[in-house]
């Protein structure tokens, strides 16, 4: 069964620029997914279109078995609480620790008592930063932010996580780590969807066009068929 399912996808730009025109692809349920292209091809688009944010104008998204675009809004958005979200810049609140970065959002969710508890330690857990509660944002390396990032699309409970181009701004020492990071958290039961400019590593590390639980989905710059 796919967790997400992309058919026929269509939209253009108000200049009437396509960037999608037929672009069909599935995520299948705990697979691990990435969207390859160049800048301009549509990749943060794309990961806009699946959370909401922009609506396409055509084509059919199914997420977690629901087509997103027959939704209510009060449907969609318990729908959305499934699926945790990774900004290409990490949304992390500085001044605050780790530890406290997660409780604040669990808060602003409504989140509390055991529930809360067992969502930092699955978060901690799965992001690699067990040890690392009490540290602040602005004292943690480049690599451990992202954990962090992570950590936090990951609260309370998400099942599918999309990932805008997490391996940016990473050397590749860090990059090869963060995948690892990535990789441990699939191999918990989350779906995942991730964005890149480059292939190389992925490739490296056994994604690939012809996968099926892992692969790899090639965009070009402008418009997408």
């Amino acid at each position: 069964m796919l967790a997400i399912q992309v058919a026929e996808l269509r939209f253009a730009t108000e200049e009437g620029v396509l960037v999608f025109d037929g672009l069909s692809f599935g995520v299948p349920r705990e697979g691990f997914v990435w969207v390859v292209g160049p800048v301009g091809s549509g990749k943060t688009l794309l990961l806009r279109i699946l959370l909401g944010e922009v609506r396409p104008h055509g084509g059919q998204i199914l997420l977690l078995g629901r087509n997103i675009r027959r939704l209510s809004r009060s449907k969609f958005q318990k729908l959305r609480k499934k699926v945790g979200y990774m900004p290409e810049e990490p949304n992390v609140l500085f001044g605050r620790t780790v530890l406290g970065n997660l409780q604040f959002k669990l808060r602003a969710l409504g989140v509390g008592g055991e529930a809360a508890k067992e969502a930092v330690e699955r978060a901690l857990d799965l992001a690699g930063l067990r040890g690392r509660e009490k540290e602040r944002p602005e004292n943690l390396s480049p690599l451990d932010l992202k954990r962090l990032d992570l950590a936090l699309a990951l609260c309370p409970d998400s099942s599918v996580l999309l990932a805008d181009d997490p391996l940016r701004h990473l050397s590749s020492e860090e990059q090869e780590a963060f995948l690892s990071t990535l990789e441990r958290v699939n191999q918990g039961g989350v779906t995942i969807l991730g964005t890149s400019r480059e292939a190389a590593l992925l490739l490296r590390r056994g994604f690939s066009p012809k996968g099926e639980m892992r692969s790899i989905v090639y965009l070009r710059e402008g418009l997408e068929k």
